[in-house]
């Protein structure tokens, strides 16, 4: 019996070769600065200013920059009143966007639409644009130095992204889990938090990096509204750390080392419910 091979066609092969090559392009260019920030904080300044291809690994590690950043350099301090800002701002978000998402979904009441293409106009004003008048703002409620003077805006700069991108979960699901909810006894907010809400968590967990992101590298508005030094975040915070250490390279990149290790915690932690919803997104998208 003759055998029958299948050949790969040569205008297959070169259209895979070119994309996963443009992939491996955009996979360097995005790993590089770390790499070199990461591999920069192992090195001593001695070891960085004699040798200074900044791609090679360090002939000596070391971790004497660490501890130096972190008391000296205030990262530990500077990191505290991030977490103070960005994790109170992450969880309102996440809970007002996923009820306002179920009530813009699956709620039925006059002025539904009109309303949520209200909250869509927000996405269309640029944060420059409010930047005056919120300080003014911020201002006359007492708020600067305070933690709040972040948390506050970063509720109505998010809510218009994450509200459409939460109802465009709940209209996916079928309109008869409501039913059939309501049938068995379960209220509105009943449905939601046992029916609705553990169905789109794939959903939450990729807001939920996308907003701890944003808010964690948020420079405009702490830098207008923190002037105190002990409360600067940890953006703000590296902005002055370079003009105090500019001549200490390996501290710098220790410092933005530091910076980076909370974001890549939160993303791995999330990175399976985090592809998933981006992943559903896009199918339903």
């Amino acid at each position: 019996m003759q055998k029958t091979y299948y050949r790969w066609p040569m205008k297959k092969t070169v259209k895979f070769t070119l994309i996963y090559l443009m992939l491996f392009l955009v996979l360097y260019l995005s790993i590089m600065p770390i790499f070199f920030s990461w591999m920069a904080a192992f090195k001593s300044k001695k070891e960085l200013m004699t040798y200074p291809n900044p791609l090679s690994f360090p002939q000596s590690w070391t971790l004497e920059n660490f501890p130096k950043a972190w008391t000296t350099g205030r990262m530990g301090s500077y990191m505290v009143n991030s977490l103070k800002v960005v994790i109170p701002a992450v969880i309102g978000v996440l809970i007002l966007s996923t009820l306002a998402g179920f009530a813009f979904g699956k709620l039925r009441f006059p002025g539904r639409d009109k309303l949520f293409f209200f909250f869509l106009f927000g996405l269309m004003v640029p944060g420059q644009a409010l930047i005056i008048s919120l300080f003014y703002r911020i201002v006359s409620l007492g708020l600067i130095n305070k933690p709040w003077a972040v948390i506050l805006p970063t509720f109505g700069t998010a809510m218009p992204f994450s509200i459409f991108m939460m109802r465009a979960f709940y209209r996916d699901l079928p309109d008869e889990l409501m039913d059939s909810a309501l049938i068995d006894g379960c209220n509105l907010f009943q449905s939601f938090a046992f029916i609705f809400l553990p169905l789109i968590m794939p959903a939450v967990s990729a807001l939920l990096v996308f907003q701890f992101m944003a808010s964690w590298n948020e420079l405009q508005l702490p830098m207008l509204v923190f002037f105190d030094d002990s409360v600067r975040t940890l953006p703000t915070g590296l902005m002055y750390f370079k003009g105090k250490y500019s001549s200490d390279q390996s501290m710098i990149a220790t410092a933005v080392t530091i910076a980076t290790v909370p974001v890549v915690t939160v993303y791995l932690i999330f990175q399976r419910t985090f592809i998933s919803g981006i992943t559903t997104g896009a199918i339903k998208g």
